[in-house]
């Protein structure tokens, strides 16, 4: 028979745990801001290294090296090896919300050590775990405030006898912090440090007073003496300084000033707690209830701690780290270089530091009272967010439900009137929900490359833009005037650049506030370009070459950037080919050709049916390389060296056409180990002179 007695408050704490996790599975889509491009861009990290993406290799680069902002797309990558890309977001979110309830309950359970009942503060776990930055999209930050708690309550638990296993712990957990964020790594050590030289230097303070009657020398030496817990501590804090400090400088050798957002900005913000309020000023006035029971809380502490006449407590540390936290919060800049958002990571921090410094033992009464209003207010805030994520559900499964239309192999743009507009939330003011799951068109068929890809900016994300004549700045990513086989619009601009934009378009499907446009098609392949075999067959060549040269007999001539277009062919990617003279005399077609070391991707509509293709090679140079070519995905070159013995090379492949078209997608490969003695005999890129296909039956 069930029995409430039985009941305790771990029981709460489960319940509470999955009513935070319930709306991941229940909507279809989490409407954070930037999310979905974290997705995207996991799905490029997973995809690079096939070649027959060529869409992604050339609007993408990997940015592989050790910064922060990694660790997401690391637990995106891997959960893509196993589930769908929606869901996959779904399982890192439930993962990444889930561990803020349990790092913020064993930060209080280690700062107060009452193993027997829930720390009271620990409730301020669930409405953190819903933050503005969260939905921002900020999937790394969220990580981090979980590996920011967890690392300053292991440093709290061991650092009277901190020995060599738990160094390698603490280590550990900075690092996943630092991999996650840098803001919340810098104010962790920052947090550990403040405390760590109070505690260790304190007592030193403490007994040099007690010593003050005694003789110099004396006293210099037991002065000493009492040093070493502050020197043994400064000392296992190197390794973290060195971390901050070579960051730091990268950050100030690249980027000389901040941007501040003005006293006004600050303390509204400060005192509406807009660390956790996103869709709109509803939370900000359920956040005065919050500050009203913290407010009774310390003074409940203060009478507490003057009854019982505690004057100092090592958890008086916090105290001095809010006030720190607070004092950076008003001088910070908002941003600094391309990293912003600065006060909002800090000012997060600056409430649980401050419960950290408060009294758990406060007697029965006070402590259900403040517990049961945490748990009130933490209900408030889960519920409210709760009613806006159905309210918008709507409008983010309209806005996504063109992505089954996108083909592979495409590219796409991305435009809007206003990206805070809604239906159901009116102007959404904090956070744009809308703006980046634009990037779920490209996750669902292969090789999509979204082009307003917004990480691909920046140098602490690890994809990167792959294109060197691409505008500096970001946003102008948007209105990019590289060829686009879709334009995604969402509260379609009545502009006429807009018009002009999208004229060489049609639009394929249209809801209420989306339209999605593809670039016009011809209506089959433009046959009229073909020759004819004696036999009648369909034939088609082309002469690849710098523009302007001799074009080789019935030949088209292909240079450097003749770009596709529908019903005939040319290149599907912008990688740079550049125009190659050779001195070959045996004929015309291998005189000359294109050239690059990047993948590069030629597309020819034609009937379907079974063809012979031919294509020619030259060497250059009396020098090696070495070409691999895929036609329609399947490779028919691997690793063919081509050598300085061979003057030009002619491969022959036949092959069958179902989808209207033949791309052929050639690469050479990129040795990260060169040796001397074949440097002068080698030399990665690849030369292209020339095309033949010929139908057959």
């Amino acid at each position: 028979m069930f029995n409430w007695r039985n009941l305790s408050w771990k029981h709460l704490f489960v319940v509470m745990l999955l009513l935070h996790i319930l709306p991941l599975w229940i909507f279809a889509y989490f409407p954070s801001q930037d999310g979905a491009s974290h997705v995207y861009n996991g799905l490029v990290l997973k995809e690079y290294g096939k070649h027959e993406n060529y869409q992604m290799r050339n609007a993408w680069e990997l940015n592989i090296t050790i910064f922060p902002n990694w660790l997401s797309h690391i637990f995106l990558l891997a959960f893509l090896y196993v589930f769908p890309p929606v869901i996959a977001e779904k399982v890192f979110l439930t993962i990444a919300i889930g561990m803020v309830p349990f790092a913020f309950l064993y930060f209080f359970s280690v700062v107060h050590k009452d193993e027997k009942k829930l720390p009271v503060y620990a409730w301020l776990g669930f409405p953190f775990t819903y933050n503005y930055l969260l939905y921002m999209g900020f999937y790394n930050f969220q990580l981090s405030i979980s590996f920011f708690f967890f690392s300053f309550g292991f440093w709290w638990k061991h650092k009277d006898d901190m020995q060599v296993q738990h160094l390698i712990w603490l280590y550990v957990l900075l690092l996943l912090t630092y991999l996650s964020h840098i803001a919340s790594y810098g104010l962790v050590v920052l947090g550990i440090s403040v405390a760590g030289g109070c505690l260790s230097g304190a007592p030193t303070v403490a007994a040099a007073w007690r010593w003050r009657g005694e003789g110099f020398a004396t006293l210099l030496q037991k002065f000493v003496v009492s040093l070493k817990p502050v020197f043994r501590f400064f000392l296992y804090m190197v390794p973290m300084y060195f971390v901050l400090i070579d960051y730091y400088l990268q950050s100030v050798k690249q980027h000389k000033q901040g941007n501040h957002r003005g006293m006004e900005w600050v303390w509204e913000y400060f005192w509406g707690v807009k660390s956790i309020v996103y869709f709109s000023d509803w939370h900000v006035t359920a956040n005065y209830f919050l500050l009203t029971v913290l407010g009774i809380a310390i003074i409940i502490s203060i009478g507490y701690r003057i009854h019982r006449k505690e004057w100092v407590k090592r958890t008086d540390a916090f105290l001095l780290i809010a006030f720190l936290l607070t004092y950076m919060f008003v001088r910070a800049p908002w941003s600094y270089g391309p990293g912003g958002w600065i006060n909002d990571r800090i000012h997060l921090y600056i409430l649980p530091m401050l419960a950290a410094w408060l009294i758990p033992n406060m007697g029965k009464f006070s402590r259900y009272a403040v517990a049961g209003c945490l748990v009130l207010f933490s209900l408030l805030h889960f519920g409210r967010t709760a009613y806006d994520h159905a309210r918008i559900a709507p409008e983010i499964a309209e806005l996504v439900s063109g992505t089954h239309l996108i083909e592979p192999h495409t590219t796409y743009q991305i435009r809007s009137e206003d990206w805070h507009k809604s239906d159901a939330l009116g102007k959404i003011k904090y956070v744009t929900p809308f703006v980046h799951h634009m990037a779920l068109y490209g996750v669902y068929a292969e090789d999509v490359a979204h082009l307003s890809n917004y990480e691909a900016a920046f140098n602490y994300f690890p994809v990167n833009r792959n294109d060197e004549n691409a505008p500096d700045d970001y946003l102008d990513l948007w209105y990019h005037k590289a060829p686009v086989d879709y334009v995604v619009a969402w509260y379609p601009p009545d502009t006429p650049e807009f018009r002009a934009y999208t004229a060489d378009h049609e639009i394929i499907h249209e809801t209420k506030h989306l339209q999605l446009y593809r670039k016009k098609r011809a209506a089959g392949p433009i046959l009229e370009l073909w020759n004819k075999t004696e036999e009648g067959k369909l034939i088609i060549r082309f002469d690849m070459q710098p523009n302007g040269s001799a074009t080789a007999l019935d030949s088209h001539e292909i240079g450097p950037n003749t770009e596709y277009e529908s019903g005939k062919f040319g290149w599907q990617t912008r990688s740079p080919h550049e125009a190659y003279r050779g001195d070959s005399k045996e004929t015309k077609l291998a005189q000359d050709g294109v050239w690059g070391q990047r993948d590069a991707a030629f597309k020819l509509d034609l009937p379907n049916g079974n063809y012979r293709v031919t294509n020619t090679f030259c060497t250059a140079e009396d020098r090696t390389h070495t070409i691999n070519l895929l036609a329609n995905g399947t490779q028919v070159l691997d690793n063919f060296i081509i050598s300085e013995d061979d003057e030009v090379f002619r491969h022959t492949y036949t092959i069958e056409v179902t989808e209207g078209y033949l791309t052929q997608a050639i690469f050479t490969p990129k040795d990260r180990v060169r040796h001397e003695d074949d440097w002068n005999n080698k030399n990665h890129f690849w030369i292209w002179n020339g095309c033949t296909v010929e139908q057959i039956f």
